[in-house]
Parts: C-alpha cells; sequence; structure tokens
C-alpha cells in the first residue's frame, strides 16, 4: 500500500515536469512569434516620420519596399528642398500600395482641377447624356486674358464639346474650364460632381479657392488608369500637353499627365504604365524649381517600378 502511494507521487512528479517543458517549449515559441512580428514593424516603421506607405484594399505587405520612400527622401535632404513645400503621392496600381509625403496636406490645385472636370464629361459622353458634337455657349463671364478660346471664338459663339475638352487639356485653357464648370452649375457644384472619383475630401474642398491634396488627386489619377477604355481620347490629349516635360522630363516616356502652374505653384498629375504601372501626383509651392523636383521624384519612382 505505501509503495503504491509512493508510485502515485512518484508519477505526479514526473507529469508536473513534462508539463512544464511544454509551457517552456510554448513560452519560446510565443516570444519568437512576437519578435517577428516586432521586426516587420520595424521595417515599416524606418520610413522618415513625413512620409507613409499605406495598403489599399486588401494587405499586399509582400511587396512594399521600403526603399522608394527612402529615396525620395533622400533627394529631397541632399537639395535642401523644404518638406512643407512638396506634396506627393504615389500609387503601386499592381499591388495597391500607396507612397506619400504630406498628401492630406493642402496645396493650390492650378490647372490640375481641369482633369477631373474633363472625366466628368467623358463620362456624360459615354452616358449618352452628350455627344462630342453638342455646343455649349461661350459667355463674358467665362473669359479670361489669353487662351485658345478666346483666340479662335468671340462671345456668344457655341463651341462644340470636343473643340472645348480638347483645348482645355492639350493648352490649359481657362476659358475651356470656366465653360464646362459653370454648364454645371458652378464651382461648388463642379466639387460636388467629382466626388465620384474621391472620398478624400480636405477642410477647404467646397471653398471658393482652388485647393486640392495630393490623396485627392492620387485617387482621381488611379480611377483614370483603372477605366482606361472610357478616356481613350482624354489619354491622348494628356500626351499632347507639353510633352517630356514635368513629370516626363527626366525619364521621357511620353506619359499621360496633367500639369498646373499658378504664381509658386508647379504641379502635375498622370500615371505611367511600366512593369509595375503607378500613378503619380507632386504638388509643389517651390516656382519654377517645382518642375526639377517632381521631374526627379518621378525618375526615382520609375527606376523603382520600371
Amino acid at each position: 500500500m505505501i509503495e503504491r502511494v509512493y508510485m502515485n507521487n512518484k508519477n505526479k512528479v514526473v507529469i508536473i515536469l513534462l508539463l512544464s517543458s511544454i509551457l517552456i517549449v510554448l513560452s519560446t515559441v510565443v516570444a519568437q512569434v512576437k519578435g517577428a512580428q516586432k521586426s516587420v514593424g520595424n521595417k515599416l516603421s524606418e520610413i522618415q516620420e513625413d512620409q507613409s506607405t499605406e495598403l489599399e484594399n486588401k494587405d499586399n505587405s509582400q511587396y512594399i519596399d521600403t526603399a522608394l520612400a527612402k529615396e525620395i527622401e533622400a533627394y529631397l535632404k541632399e537639395n535642401d528642398i523644404d518638406h512643407e513645400k512638396v506634396s506627393y503621392c504615389i500609387t503601386d496600381l499592381k499591388h495597391n500600395i500607396k507612397y506619400s509625403m504630406n498628401e492630406k496636406e493642402e496645396f493650390v490645385a492650378a490647372s490640375t482641377y481641369k482633369l477631373p472636370l474633363a472625366m466628368l464629361y467623358y463620362d456624360m459622353v459615354n452616358e449618352g447624356k452628350y455627344d462630342l458634337d453638342t455646343t455649349f455657349t461661350y459667355k463674358s463671364y467665362m473669359h479670361e486674358d489669353g487662351g485658345v478660346i478666346s483666340s479662335d471664338y468671340g462671345i456668344g459663339s457655341q463651341i462644340p464639346l470636343k473643340d472645348i475638352l480638347d483645348i482645355m487639356i492639350i493648352y490649359s485653357d481657362n476659358d475651356a474650364g470656366h465653360i464646362l464648370y459653370e454648364n454645371l452649375g458652378g464651382w461648388k457644384e463642379y466639387k460636388e460632381a467629382m466626388q465620384k472619383y474621391t472620398d478624400s475630401i480636405s477642410e477647404n474642398y467646397y471653398s471658393t479657392e482652388n485647393i486640392t491634396t495630393a490623396n485627392t488627386m492620387n485617387d482621381v489619377v488611379s480611377y483614370l488608369y483603372n477605366n482606361k477604355a472610357n478616356y481613350k481620347d482624354l489619354i491622348a490629349n494628356m500626351k499632347k500637353a507639353e510633352p517630356g516635360e514635368y513629370l516626363d522630363k527626366i525619364i521621357q516616356q511620353n506619359m499621360p499627365q496633367k500639369y498646373g502652374m499658378y504664381n509658386y505653384a508647379y504641379n502635375s498629375v498622370g500615371f505611367v504604365d511600366c512593369e509595375t504601372p503607378y500613378s503619380i501626383v507632386v504638388l509643389t509651392s517651390l516656382g519654377e524649381k517645382g518642375v526639377d523636383v517632381m521631374a526627379n521624384i518621378n525618375s526615382i519612382a520609375y527606376a523603382h517600378f520600371e
């Protein structure tokens, strides 16, 4: 009887030791998993504080390469470029990954607003509301000095939609822009309509000022790329507008883009259809220096994605 009790106690000790060993092993495994997760987190956080890398729609973290953001950051630092005067948003359209800096900060849009405005009208043509021969009245309050519209047409003229769209994108004509957004009801109505391409609305989105963000325009350009078949004429016109300049100045790929400049604001938005297609928006308040900045940022992006 005593021997049996002794054996039971001995079995209990063995079981306790076995369970302790199992717990130690499990603790080691958990610690290793947490360490690996922390390592991944540290790798992604290496991007400078004023830059970000975001996944859109689904987890594609295996495709993230922080080298792109680091190279752009190095370029800005080496050339002593004020970060507050630059905003960019670059989206890897193949893997839905966005690289950005100051993407939610408001900048003067200049003529980049004409891209979503044109898209709205091509949509209405595709829907049958208008055709490209539909004419619009050129009224006096739509006129600004200079431009092709005011040279080719007099006040009161009926101008075909195709001419207005071509002139607005190829020559960035301000009167053409006025005709089209006034036909929608005005500036506020245009801003409301273009929300079909973006849900990135900034604080002064509805102001009378021509304000935008890289985030907003990135949504617009990504939508354009993903629906290219609906905008063939628009994309062709974007390629004709200042070819080899702005974003395309270094890479020389005849990329479709819509540029804009107003005082110190020099901007451009577009996409490159290479091995890994990407959209790119660069907004600056650096004056003419902004052209070189956007060209270099796009050159870094192209080398990364081609």
